[in-house]
């Protein structure tokens, strides 16, 4: 497990990777369940990296909300060589830090739902809590694709 360190970063950009609204299969009174995806991915030349949180409402196993939005945060450059693992050409993102970026990503898809599905009755399925302590129990490895000079 790397050593906790104070990272700084900042917020850069939040990207609505996908919506979709399948009405043909809602059921007002119908019960439904929730899928959720998470991924890492980094950009060394720019020194960002992105959370991609991916959440599907669904009913009878059918999709009936889809959400998927990218938040990148810019990492500085004395931050970035602090996880920066040369000899495996990869970030190691402490899982305390990781788990913070992964809180963030998830309010804000939590707010662009909200937004989206206003005045709808979509409006109504609404991002549970999610303990991200419980998600995150290591600390997170991305691959870079190219050589970190």
């Amino acid at each position: 497990m790397t050593k906790e360190k104070a990272l700084n970063f900042k917020f850069i950009n939040i990207k609505t990777n996908e919506f979709a609204i399948i009405e043909k299969d809602y059921l007002k009174d119908g019960i439904s369940s929730l899928n959720s995806s998470l991924n890492f991915r980094a950009d060394p030349d720019k020194k960002i990296i992105g959370v991609k949180t991916k959440f599907q409402f669904e009913q009878k196993e059918k999709p009936i909300l889809i959400i998927a939005i990218t938040c990148t945060f810019g990492i500085d450059n004395k931050s970035w060589q602090k996880i920066l693992s040369k000899e495996s050409n990869a970030l190691v993102l402490p899982k305390n830090f990781a788990a913070h970026l992964v809180l963030l990503a998830v309010g804000t898809t939590r707010g662009v739902l909200h937004e989206k599905t206003e005045n709808t009755p979509f409006n109504r399925f609404i991002l549970p809590p999610i303990n991200v302590t419980k998600l995150i129990k290591e600390d997170v490895t991305i691959k870079l694709a190219k050589e970190e000079k």
